[in-house]
């Protein structure tokens, strides 16, 4: 734990870092964030062109959070669609 800024919101405060689901790589995440099981909205971003966009993502993918700013959480397939 420390105080940094959220990985996923921009968040200032305490961090807590922890692998993400489906992908082999950490982040630092508020709590609000962690709570959320929130991806970054730039690994969102990736890890979808990786996979060869929503039409080839698994179903639990689409339905996984990420942070939108101006607009908070948000499932990928909606911030992405």
């Amino acid at each position: 734990m420390g105080e940094q800024e959220c990985e996923t919101c921009g968040a200032e405060g305490e961090v807590f870092v922890y692998a993400l689901p489906g992908i082999p790589m950490s982040v630092g995440n508020c709590r609000n964030c962690l709570r959320a099981n929130a991806y970054p909205l730039s690994v969102a971003k990736a890890n979808t062109e990786c996979i060869g966009g929503l039409e080839n993502a698994a179903e639990w993918w689409k339905d996984s959070i990420t942070f939108v700013p101006g607009k908070g959480y948000t499932p990928i397939k909606v911030a992405l669609g």
